[in-house]
């Protein structure tokens, strides 16, 4: 599961700003952990896997 998840989130960023920078308009940033990763994931990957494992949106998609 650990490869799986780390599969769906791929790179983590630390600084907010560089995670939304990076993002595309169809894309969103979240984090798991009080905002000291931030990671990149559309939205039905955040809604079919992530959501229920405790990650938050931070910038929703579009932003």
């Amino acid at each position: 599961m650990a490869s799986n998840l780390t599969e769906l989130l791929g790179a983590p960023y630390e600084n907010l700003i560089e995670a939304q920078v990076d993002k595309s308009p169809s894309e969103m940033v979240i984090s798991n952990n009080g905002g000291e990763t931030y990671y990149i994931v559309t939205p039905e990957v955040f809604e079919s896997n992530l959501k229920q494992q405790g990650f938050e949106i931070v910038v929703p998609a579009g932003e």
